[in-house]
Parts: structure tokens; sequence; C-alpha cells
């Protein structure tokens, strides 16, 4: 039963990787191509809805898909209760954006504000659509239709994107392609997963989900103004292209800390859940998550702050400079990510969505400091603020963790110290590369081809682990291409 459930969680790790460089690294590639054709300004512009996008995401899903997740048998009363009561809801939340976006175009002072939030808002009730759909896959760890289902989307809302913005649509273009991705994954996903909606709705389901559910949700709200505040204040303070520079330092850090955490979230929070009355073995299993987490996240994190200037000098030119040293910050806050959402996995499987608001709360409250240090001095202030409170969180959490399953935060530390001293180790002889009287192109190659062979090294030679032998099998697996 050990060896099925491993077998089970490998799978699915594998293909919620190939769903995320694919469908996320596909879109990445788009955004590169974008950013290209298109300004710091037009970025920053969608940049400035994005709280108010992501808000009214968490509010249409309610907390249903943790419950729906995390519930060992569900009826199709409790299928048809989340769908509706999630379509619902979308739509309230949409008239209630498009009524409001002048008052928000006024906030920022950008007119373009009010048609870019009433187009773009259309989202939410195409997301949630397909929301009920999704958590079905989930539920069986069935990641290859949603890593196909991604891909198929991605390639298609990344093509519409791509045209429209080389037609001269300008900031159109960033909510064409999304709100073409979208569809395309809804009507994918209803198609995939072979559920369809029927007239039925209980009151009682309701209740029993949103007793657990409403805390994910207020869990969730908490998170995106915690995540989501850095970006509205500097769409208010500071200029639509400074907007625009932080968020794309943002999205390169996410290709990286986002993907790991939403695919370990993903995969292993069914797992979890899974077995939850078997404490000594979920905690073994939840160690060797954290443990594989920064394998992957420190590498590439640390990685990609080493390799910053040539990254982003090579994928999108000159006009994205600044963007650089946000980058190199914004690397070291995303360490703490991936850990942070693992630790509240554990405490969700374990039913205590209680614990996780409360440390959301915690986490959003410390996030002032932040705040007030871009209010009254600058980004730089705002950004190295984020990285000290990052790791204060991350220690709260730790000590939460301690208290849900047998892990002492000292052996939480123990096990993730290692990986960050090879990883500092290999980001450090990286960086120094940087320096090479070469084009920038030449570099990013030559930094690439030494942190991949210092990393391999390292772990080869210094500190072989479990860890380490599983995701270098895996991927031997996947370049040989064997089953």
């Amino acid at each position: 039963m050990e060896d099925s459930l491993k077998e089970k969680t490998a799978k699915g790790v594998k293909w919620g990787f190939i769903d995320n460089l694919g469908g996320t690294g596909i879109l990445a590639i788009v955004n590169l191509v974008l950013a290209r054709l298109l300004s710091p300004q037009e970025f920053g512009i969608i940049g400035m809805t994005s709280i108010f996008i992501t808000l009214s995401t968490s509010l249409v899903d309610s907390g249903f898909t943790g419950a729906l997740t995390r519930k060992k048998k569900v009826s199709e009363k409790d299928l048809n209760t989340v769908f509706y009561f999630n379509l619902l809801t979308s739509v309230c939340l949409y008239l209630l954006l498009y009524f409001t976006a002048p008052l928000i175009s006024g906030f920022f002072g950008q007119p373009i504000l009010v048609p870019v939030i009433r187009i773009l808002g259309l989202s939410l009730i195409v997301t949630a659509l397909s929301i009920v759909q999704k958590v079905l896959l989930v539920r069986k760890i069935d990641f290859r239709t949603q890593a196909v289902v991604s891909v198929i989307a991605a390639v298609l809302g990344g093509a519409a994107g791509i045209w429209t913005a080389t037609a001269g649509y300008g900031v159109w273009s960033l909510v064409v392609m999304q709100l073409v991705r979208l569809s395309l994954t809804t009507v994918l996903l209803w198609f995939f997963s072979g559920w369809m909606p029927s007239f039925m709705f209980s009151t009682d389901s309701f209740r029993e989900m949103f007793s657990f559910g409403g805390r994910l949700l207020l869990t969730a709200i908490i998170s995106t103004l915690w995540s989501e505040i850095y970006s509205f204040i500097i769409g208010k303070v500071y200029a639509p292209s400074v907007l625009g520079q932080y968020s794309r330092a943002d999205k390169f850090r996410n290709m990286v800390t986002s993907n790991v955490s939403i695919v370990m979230q993903r995969v292993t929070y069914p797992v979890l859940s899974s077995i939850r009355d078997e404490k000594e073995r979920q905690g073994r299993a939840y160690r060797k998550i954290i443990r594989t987490t920064v394998l992957i996240s420190f590498t590439a994190v640390l990685g990609l702050a080493a390799v910053s200037e040539a990254f982003v000098l090579t994928l999108v030119g000159d006009q994205w400079i600044p963007a650089i040293g946000y980058l190199r910050i914004l690397c070291l806050s995303g360490l703490f990510m991936p850990l942070m959402i693992c630790s509240a996995n554990i405490i969700n499987a374990n039913g205590r969505s209680d614990t996780t608001l409360y440390l959301e709360i915690m986490k959003t409250l410390l996030a002032a400091i932040p705040v007030l240090a871009g209010i009254f001095y600058s980004i730089e202030a705002l950004l190295w603020c984020t990285v000290a409170v990052s790791a204060v969180s991350y220690l709260v959490y730790a000590v939460q963790v301690s208290k849900s399953v047998d892990y002492p935060v000292m052996s939480q530390l123990k096990d993730i110290l290692p990986y960050f001293l090879v990883s500092a180790f290999m980001a450090a002889a990286v960086f120094c590369l940087s320096f090479l009287p070469l084009p920038q192109w030449a570099v990013l190659g030559i930094q690439l081809a030494a942190g991949a062979g210092l990393t391999v090294l390292s772990y080869e030679t210094v500190y072989r682990n479990d860890e380490y032998e599983d995701v270098k099998s895996a991927l031997l697996k996947l370049l040989k291409l064997k089953k």
C-alpha cells in the first residue's frame, strides 16, 4: 500500500510538472514575446487589475475546491451544489466589477481600466463553469488529462495574444490571451471530465462543505491581499511603467516558485488527506514532500537570482533593465513561498483550516511593514522588507506543522539546510560568471550549463539523498520517454 501511494504520488508529481512546464511554460514563452511587443506601461495596466480579479476568483471558489478534494466520498448533490453556487457567485461578482470599474479607474487615474476590467471580468464566469470538473480530475490524481488541457489552451490562447499584439491592439492582447485560454480550458475540462450538472441543490451539502471551505475562503482572500497588495501600492504610488517592471520581475520569479508550489499542492493535498488517519505514515510522506520541494525550488530560485541579468536582457531586452534588481530580491523572498504552501497543505489536510486562516491573518498583518516601506522609501525597501517578513512567517508556519505532525521545527530546518547550502554554492559560482566579457545570450548559456553541472556534481558526490535519486530517475524516464 505504501508503494502504491508512492507510485501514485510520483506519477502525479511527474504529470503535474509536465502540466506546468507545458501549459505555464508555453504561457511564459508567450509573455516573453509579448514583453518585446508591448511596453512596461501596458503590463502595468493589467497589473492594476490583478488584485480585483484574483480576489474575485477566490470568492468564486469559496473554498469548495479544498472541501470537495478533502471529502472521502462526494455525491451528485455535493457536485451540483458547488457548481451552481460558484456560477451564481461569479455572476454577482462580475456585476459588481462592472459597475465599480469607473471607481477603480479613478483611483489609479487610468481611464483605460474601465473597459479592461469589464471585459477581463468575464473570466470569473468562465472559470466558475469548470471548477467542479477540475476537482474531479484532482480527486483521481489525474494530472495527465489536466496537462493536455493546459497545453492546448496555452498554445491557442498564446497565439491569440501574439496575433492581437502584432496587430497593434496593445493592452487588449493581454486581455484576449487570458479570455481565450480560460474559455478553452473550460470547454476541454467539460469534455474530458465527463461530468454534467443536473438540476439539484442541497442546503445540507452546502453547510457541510462550507463549514470547512469557508475558512479556506477567508484564508484565500487574506492570502490574495498579501500577495497582491504590493502591486496595488506600487500602482497607486508610482507610474504604471514601474508597476510593469515589478510585475515582470514577479512573473519571472513565479515561473519557479509558483510552479513548484502549485504542483506540490495539487498533487500532495489529496494524498496527505487520504492518509490523515495514519499520523506516522503521513509524517513520513510530508517529510519526503518538503525535502523534494526544496531540492527543486531552492536550485531553481537561487539559480534564477544568479542569472537574472543575462536572463532578463536576453529574453526581453533593455527596456526591462530595472526588473533585474527587483528580480534578485524577489527570488530571496521566493525561497519561503513553497515552504509555506507545503506547510498549509499538511495543516489543511488534517482539517485545521482555522489554523491556516490565523496564519494568513498573521502574514497579512506583517505585510504592513513592506507596504509602509514602499510608500515612504522605495520599491527596493519594500522588497527587502518582504524577504524579512517571509522568513519570519515561514518559521511561524513551521511551528504549526510541528503541532500537526511529529516533525519538530529543528528537524524541518535540518532537512532544509543541506539543500540550501548546495543551491547557494551553485548560485554564487554561477553569479561570478555574469562578469564574462561576452554577449548576454552567451553568458546565459554558460551560466545555465555551469549551474546544472555544479548541482548534479554536488548531489552525486557530496550530498547523495533519496529525493535527488527520485527526481533524477523521474527525469531520466521522461527524457527516455519510458512509461
